[in-house]
């Protein structure tokens, strides 16, 4: 049987996803210096029909380890919530891209798709408790759009992600 190689960025991006969720994650820069970036927050989006959009704040977890343009927002649609976040990232625009090209290097029970016209990688992490689903999706050249949820579905995301204004990350 032939050995695995992970991504360790796209691992521990993927690893860290669940923070974005539970508890807040210090972020790169202090609290007090850190701000949304404005053309991160435009890409999120609007409040799609049935979902209540949160407030824009910069983006916890995996993003800000790997760049400071970031923002989410958490959306709810009863009790479903999901995370929305958003970044220009080049090192981990690599890494996601890296993992779409050779799909060995996926942790399990992930897969890499096309959604909204753009390469995602999905995951899902059913032993965790509760399950968790994360999506990472490519955009321009140096974007990643990530979405997690601990009590929402596959759905839920795609839904989401179908909403996401891809114009903010521009080819160069």
């Amino acid at each position: 049987m032939a050995q695995r190689r992970f991504s360790l960025p796209l691992v521990l991006g993927l690893l860290a996803a669940p923070l974005t969720l539970s508890t807040p994650v210090a972020l790169a820069a202090p609290a007090q210096e850190a701000k949304v970036n404005r053309s991160m927050s435009k890409a999120l989006p609007d409040e799609p029909d049935g979902w209540e959009m949160g407030e824009i704040r910069p983006a916890r977890g995996a993003l800000p380890m790997y760049s400071v343009a970031t923002a989410e927002a958490v959306y709810k649609k009863g009790k479903v919530e999901v995370t929305v976040g958003a970044a220009r990232s080049p090192t981990l625009y690599k890494a996601v891209m890296g993992s779409v090209k050779n799909t060995a290097t996926l942790p399990p029970d992930s897969k890499v798709e096309v959604i909204a016209d753009h390469y995602a990688i999905v995951a899902r992490f059913p032993n965790s408790t509760p399950p968790l689903y994360t999506m990472q999706l490519l955009a321009g050249t140096d974007g990643i759009v990530m979405l997690t949820t601990r009590n929402g579905t596959y759905e839920h995301l795609v839904e989401l992600a179908k909403q996401v204004d891809f114009d903010h990350f521009p080819l160069r």
